[in-house]
């Protein structure tokens, strides 16, 4: 046979093998609960159309949540995207969830670790399953115990006086409209880091990484969906993220080897604090005695840049939503600063004394908890895509059988945010609900993911969080400098737009984020 006629038999085979997929695969969704479903399109078309409602890159999660509500879907429904993207399967109530998560560990989907592994590194945590993620648990865990915790706790006021305080009382001064994620990210950064790496690092090697570390955000945001169409543009983010991921490594990788040296060396210094770094070098130690080889070096440039990363992001996004929520609502403010004053001190030189001697104390801050809390519920930063492990095919669930093999499993937390079953007027920012005693289903609020991959920095995050709060909004009067209310909403799930425009709307970059940078301005409280 030639090649000419290899080709038209090709030609001439290929629309009749489609045809035979397409009719095979639409059939396999006949009776499983989801929005209606077209022979042709299947639900690329109504996905679309789903998309188009909202502004350019906004995060995936907020689409599930409005196909759950528009077309009245409950606990789990099926998304048929072939030949486009992967069959679905949306988990959108919170016993649903646990299901993949906490009754059962489910592994990772395979295109989370293509994603974050092209991100972060193929050996780092967000990016492993099996044994590996259990070893690198392992070693990473122990540096977000409680005590590593409370040691965190004066860098973090030392940080936020030092860093954060005088970069606000500089834009109170002019009046200026400024990036609040921007401001946060120093601040955020300069505490993660010394937990993650010890030690500080200077004011050039930190702008450096915080410059690598948004080149490697920008490029995510590139590759998510419905961003990145021009090719030139998403060749040159991928670029410049190759460049600033081997800026990072080269870096980490020198400043292990000094760490490594002063482990064993004896000369290394535990009384300043031990890094999760420090950690993990004498885990691998113990484990192997002698110079780390190239492999072991790897594993712990991928893990504290996905620390570095993972650690500094999502806290400042929610720091950002936070002080965004609270210059919408002054009686939230006004409360929250009163508890400040309560549990503390009126005195900010006070306060920070108490919380030199008794840093427990900020585990009386219940309502600012709340109010981080509920800033966390209507704006999730964590998406999490699951798989059935060999051999099992379905899923159960309420004495009923889900097929689930080939699926992506999404435990989607928006979509289990906002329903109006589970948290009562979902689009109302209420930080009460979590005042009272059991309104809040245990296994409902769930920013940080359940089960045993949950995020392991979560306590910290909430810690760091109540000492921010603390040490800033009695200072200072917020405002959103550039929102747009739309005078109708655009999504069936919520109102907020009619209050914040489309900053209601996260933007999906490597986890959800405020849009545009949360543009604000402050000025000085009365």
């Amino acid at each position: 046979m030639t090649i000419v006629s290899l080709l038209y038999l090709l030609v001439g085979v290929s629309p009749i093998w489609f045809g035979v997929r397409l009719i095979q695969h639409r059939r396999l969704y006949k009776d499983l609960p989801k929005p209606p479903h077209s022979f042709l399109w299947g639900h690329l078309k109504l996905f679309s159309d789903v998309m188009k409602l909202f502004p350019s890159n906004t995060a995936l999660s907020v689409f599930y949540t409005t196909i759950a509500r528009k077309y009245e879907l409950r606990d789990i429904f099926y998304l048929d995207l072939w030949p486009f993207g992967p069959p679905q399967m949306v988990l959108i109530a919170p016993n649903a969830a646990d299901q993949v998560t906490v009754v059962k560990t489910y592994p990772l989907h395979d295109e989370v670790p293509r994603f974050v592994g092209s991100l972060l590194g193929d050996k780092s945590l967000p990016a492993a399953d099996g044994e590996m993620w259990k070893k690198l648990h392992r070693m990473i865990a122990p540096g977000f115990r409680p005590s590593s915790l409370r040691q965190m706790m004066p860098v973090t006021a030392e940080q936020t006086v030092k860093i954060f305080l005088p970069a606000l009382t500089a834009y109170a001064s002019t009046g200026e409209a400024f990036s609040m994620e921007k401001v946060a990210a120093q601040l955020i950064f300069s505490i993660i880091s010394k937990m993650v790496i010890g030690g500080s690092l200077s004011k050039q090697n930190q702008s450096q990484m915080l410059y690598d570390i948004d080149r490697i955000l920008d490029y995510a945001q590139s590759i998510a969906v419905a961003s990145g169409t021009n090719p030139v543009k998403r060749w040159t983010k991928w670029w410049r993220k190759r460049q600033a991921v081997q800026r990072i490594d080269h870096f980490l990788c020198s400043f292990i080897e000094k760490r490594r040296l002063a482990h064993s060396g004896g000369y290394f210094d535990s009384s300043q604090g031990t890094s999760i770094l420090d950690h993990m070098i004498s885990e691998m130690n113990s484990q192997n005695p002698g110079k780390l080889d190239m492999s072991s070096v790897q594993v712990l440039i991928d893990n504290i840049k996905a620390l570095l990363v993972g650690g500094y992001g999502t806290t400042t996004d929610t720091l950002c939503f936070i002080f965004i929520m609270l210059s919408f609502h002054p009686n939230v403010m006004a409360r929250i600063r009163r508890e400040h004053s309560q549990v503390f001190s009126a005195d900010l030189v006070k306060t920070q004394e108490i919380l030199q001697t008794t840093p427990n104390k900020t585990t009386e801050l219940l309502y600012t908890t709340a109010v981080i809390k509920e800033t966390l519920r209507l704006f999730p930063a964590g998406f999490s895509a699951r798989k059935t492990k060999p051999g099992i095919d379905t899923l159960q669930y309420k004495g009923k059988s889900y097929p689930a093999s080939n699926q992506m499993i999404i435990p989607c937390t928006h979509a289990i945010h906002f329903d109006p079953e589970v948290f009562p007027q979902p689009s109302s920012f209420d930080p009460e609900r979590f005042l009272e005693p059991n309104k809040v289903p245990r296994d409902a609020w769930r920013p940080f993911e359940r089960g045993a991959r949950a995020c392991l920095g979560q306590e910290l995050a909430m810690e760091e969080l109540r000492i921010v709060l603390l040490l800033t909004v009695r200072n200072f009067d917020l405002e959103c400098a550039t929102v747009e209310a739309r005078k109708m909403p655009r999504a069936p799930f919520t109102d907020l737009d009619l209050l914040m425009g489309d900053l209601a709307f996260q933007e999906m970059a490597l986890s959800a984020k405020p849009r545009g940078g949360a543009m604000m301005k402050v000025t000085f409280a009365i």
